[in-house]
């Protein structure tokens, strides 16, 4: 048994112990690096998670409220349109004749205001736009209820600029049916629908927004 145990101990005095400690500690500062690599990489992704949530929320609002404007001419045109209806003047072979009335008589001057105040909306606008296209590759959560979102803001922008289009020309030939096909669509734009579902979009786009900060902090 002595001369078991006493092999037992050359053996362990035959190992190159610092070779042995240096291996250990070489391991444990390769685990220790790796995991410190994935927080750093964690903690990275969510910062680039909050910084993009934080800035396409801002142009998204910064959209909303210039889009206030906006609707509230297309109010304002509607009112014309309506103002025309039953005057005497009115070409009864044109559908749509008291907006055509309307357009003659100041369709291009209304038109220059309405498209000051797109062009307001030019820069969020864009600005979503370019976010939306970048936050594809961030794996957000549920991101294509931001997408879709942002993709209906910009549709309630570009229907207003279609009615901005039509009410410029005071010269087409209205009684084209195409011209009129596309009149009769304009001119159904409602200033209270488009608030309406701009808010909602906001409540889908900020619920959104809620879900993923809940995530990124949890």
């Amino acid at each position: 048994m002595r001369e078991f145990f006493s092999k037992i101990l050359q053996t362990l005095c035959e190992w190159n112990w610092a070779d042995i400690v240096n291996g250990i500690v070489s391991i444990w500062v390769a685990t220790v690096a790796t995991l410190a690599l994935k927080t750093w990489k964690r903690q990275s992704k969510a910062q680039q998670q909050m910084d993009f949530i934080d800035e396409i929320t801002n142009s998204v609002h910064e959209f909303i409220n210039s889009m206030a404007a906006p609707t509230e001419m297309v109010r304002y045109i509607k009112i014309g349109f309506e103002s025309h209806a039953g005057t005497p003047h009115l070409d009864p072979e044109i559908e749509n004749s008291e907006a055509v009335a309307y357009i003659q008589k100041q369709g291009k001057e209304d038109s220059k205001r309405l498209l000051e105040y797109l062009i307001s909306c030019g820069p969020s606008l864009t600005k979503i736009q370019s976010l939306s296209a970048k936050g594809q590759v961030l794996g957000l959560k549920n991101y294509n209820a931001c997408q879709n979102a942002c993709n209906m803001l910009k549709w309630q922008h570009d229907r207003i600029q279609a009615l901005c289009y039509m009410i410029g020309r005071p010269s087409l030939y209205w009684i084209n049916p195409e011209v009129q096909k596309t009149l009769s669509k304009v001119i159904q734009l409602d200033p209270e629908e488009i608030k309406k579902e701009i808010e909602e979009y906001n409540v889908i786009f900020l619920t959104f927004v809620k879900e993923n900060y809940e995530k990124i902090y949890k």
